[in-house]
């Protein structure tokens, strides 16, 4: 009876090692990161931190939101030196380290990591020879280290609604345009037309709306940055009429114009277009808005996926990256069904994966 006591427990401690580490693949289960959606913790001793170096890291970190009504910084700073950071702080979700020593290092280097030590985590390591080498280097790589953050910042907005996801959108998604989507249960006020869908979470103080439609494709001319603003905004007319007689959402050109980029998202091509909307011919309303122009290429149609936010009274940083989540989680029916095709579309420039 005892040696069938001892070897259940070694059975069930053998498997919990497994589970541990990885299901015998190697890795170590991670624990879940720590702190807010964009904050960072900047590791960093004070010399450094207060030499134009440390400047650039700042202006770099707290850098303007692009497309925003008013300015807000990418990121929350916290910071301690490099003798203070311990164990308690390693699971913090982002974290910049700066490292200047002469004796360690001749010019500056940047390396990008995650999931150190825990799930889904960025690190930033950044070291150098001196503060100038460091301040030239951060001011060279700015772009690149604070899309790596917001991209896995992203990610864990999707990884969250993909374990919450919304049902009855996705069967809506999937029934209407045979798409998927992973929105957050709270997405649960509809509205539908033909080859189109509404999807919001009808908040009070930050309300966010997802947007899905379809128009057939005829040409690459379509997928041109005025064919995509022309198509939104006859699309916004029709379906998105304000409280106001004749008035409805559109698109705001007069001081923030929307901008367009070839990204590839899931491996193909995609026209992100970022920008503001506004009420036309109607009450004093308006937000940022992030749209996705795909082509469906086994129905040959185009497929149009948007988020925008209406938050008059609070940042609008954080609300818009979440439906920026959301929207980067379409899947189209080629995807969902693992269908090799190509089609003539314009060449993505850089890929946001």
């Amino acid at each position: 009876m005892k040696r069938f006591i001892l070897y259940a427990v070694t059975v069930v401690f053998a498997a919990l090692m497994m589970t541990a580490c990885g299901g015998g693949g190697g890795g170590i289960l991670l624990p879940n990161p720590s702190g807010a959606a964009f904050e960072v913790l900047l590791v960093i001793d004070d010399d450094v931190y207060r030499s134009p170096a440390g400047e650039e890291v700042f202006n770099m970190l707290t850098s303007p939101v692009p497309h925003l009504p008013q300015p807000e910084a990418q990121f929350r700073i916290s910071r301690v030196q490099h003798q203070h950071f311990d164990n308690m702080l390693k699971t913090t979700r982002n974290i910049v380290f700066v490292t200047v020593d002469s004796a360690l290092y001749t010019r500056c280097s940047i390396n990008l990591m995650r999931d150190r030590w825990a799930r889904m985590q960025a690190i930033v390591n950044i070291t150098a020879s001196d503060t100038e080498t460091l301040r030239a280097g951060v001011e060279r790589n700015a772009g690149r280290i604070v899309d790596f953050m917001v991209r896995l910042e992203r990610e864990r907005f999707m990884d969250y609604y993909a374990s919450s996801i919304s049902q009855e959108a996705l069967q809506r998604t999937y029934k209407k345009f045979g798409c998927k989507i992973a929105l957050p249960s709270s997405m649960n006020k509809f509205n539908e037309a033909e080859n189109f869908l509404w999807i919001s979470n009808g908040g009070d103080n930050v309300r966010q709306d997802i947007i899905i439609y379809s128009i057939p494709y005829h040409s690459t001319e379509q997928l041109t940055h005025e064919s995509i603003l022309a198509a939104r905004d006859s699309v916004l007319k029709l379906h998105l009429p304000g409280s106001i007689e004749g008035s409805h959402m559109g698109t705001e050109y007069r001081y923030y114009p929307p901008e367009t980029e070839n990204i590839t998202v899931n491996g193909a091509w995609c026209a992100e277009t970022r920008g503001l909307w506004r009420m036309v011919d109607g009450v004093v309303m308006g937000g940022p808005f992030i749209s996705h122009t795909r082509v469906d290429e086994v129905n040959n149609r185009i497929i149009v996926a948007e988020g925008f936010v209406f938050a008059p009274r609070v940042d609008k940083r954080t609300p818009l990256r979440q439906v920026e989540a959301m929207v980067y989680s379409l899947k189209l029916p080629q995807e969902i069904n693992a269908v090799t095709v190509v089609a003539k579309r314009p060449e993505a420039k850089e890929s946001a994966e």
